[in-house]
């Protein structure tokens, strides 16, 4: 199994986490021993669930969201929007050293 880990440099220490599964993280001193860490439980948590892929089918009504969905296709400013984005959780996300 193949999962993403975020990895994080904080300060002197690195703080390892499996995207989307916020319980399954650790902090260590190395790179290396993080990641180790962070794959061990991992293991040791999917050792424990069941994952299962569930399809509950249609659903009732109109989504606000779905009839506002590809609403941005054609708009020239889409890209430039994106980038502010990505450029605003840089600045957010940077780490002071």
């Amino acid at each position: 199994m193949r999962v993403d880990v975020i990895l994080r440099k904080r300060g002197n220490r690195y703080l390892a986490q499996v995207s989307n599964l916020p319980a399954i993280q650790v902090n260590e001193a190395s790179r290396d021993a993080a990641l180790t860490g962070v794959a061990q439980r991992a293991r040791d948590y999917f050792a424990q669930v069941e994952l299962v892929r569930l399809d509950i089918g249609e659903t009732q009504g109109s989504s606000p969201l779905l009839e506002q969905f590809g609403s941005c296709a054609d708009d020239p400013t889409f890209d430039d929007w994106q980038d502010e984005i990505a450029a605003y959780r840089r600045e957010r996300n940077s780490v002071p050293e």
